[in-house]
């Protein structure tokens, strides 16, 4: 069974990210490349791969985005950089 070589636009459309994304990913080592006659290719099987660490890393992130964060610290008139003077710096 032959492995159909992708361009970096090819993948860049299918992620559906900028080209030089893709180029990152392949510098970074996320996403494995080959070249072929001077231009870069990827097999469809490394982009698959690829795919399949992403769904990974959203699933981790989607866990991370449930944990419950702490409030916003409230600004109060005894804060120091409230009470700054000078030009634009009252709140007057």
């Amino acid at each position: 069974m032959s492995n159909s070589l992708l361009s970096v636009k090819q993948i860049a459309f299918i992620l559906q990210v900028h080209p030089l994304s893709v180029r990152r990913y392949i510098r970074d080592g996320k996403l494995k490349a080959i070249k072929v006659g001077g231009n870069v290719r990827i097999e469809e099987e490394s982009l698959n791969n690829f795919h399949k660490n992403i769904d990974t890393n959203s699933k981790n992130n989607m866990i991370l985005k449930n944990v419950k964060k702490s409030p916003a610290k409230q600004f109060d008139i005894s804060d120091p950089f409230l009470r700054l003077e000078g030009r634009g710096a009252s709140l007057e």
